[in-house]
């Protein structure tokens, strides 16, 4: 599951604007998997860097918590599944592309991205593949009515 559609949200603003961004999504994604009845866990994460300065890498933003991802048990049977990432960028890609804030300052980046297969797959695996016997409550979410036949 390395490659996979996403619905991607970016935000560009202070850093008080980019977490604010990113904690209100990060709520939203979690109740979002509590509506749909599916069990989530929210964790610190990393990105895949590779080699021995991609692991300090991985550390530095594990210890920063500027990556995390929202897990969903029960897909891969070795491992919760990401089904959503909530990342911070700080000011790097401001500094890069030299994009400023109103006030001047390098802007602060962040996005959150919804794996959408990754949340088909997590809605299958806990309700079965007939969408006719999902819980009514699942299937109003989806579809604002329960769907028959």
């Amino acid at each position: 599951m390395q490659m996979f559609r996403q619905r991607e949200f970016v935000r560009l603003g202070t850093p008080e604007e980019v977490q604010d961004f990113r904690e209100q999504l990060m709520a939203f994604g979690e109740q979002l998997m509590h509506t749909l009845r599916l069990p989530v866990s929210t964790e610190v994460a990393n990105d895949p860097f590779f080699g021995r300065s991609g692991r300090i890498m991985a550390d530095i933003q594990r210890r920063q918590a500027l990556k995390f991802e929202l897990l969903v048990p029960g897909i891969n049977p070795a491992a919760p599944t990401a089904c959503a990432s909530f990342n911070y960028h700080m000011d790097r890609f401001g500094t890069l592309w030299k994009i400023l804030t109103d006030r001047g300052e390098a802007a602060h980046t962040g996005c959150v991205g919804f794996g959408l297969e990754r949340i088909t797959l997590s809605l299958f695996k806990h309700h079965g593949l007939d969408v006719e016997r999902w819980p009514e409550d699942v299937r109003v979410a989806l579809w604002g009515r329960a769907v028959n036949g």
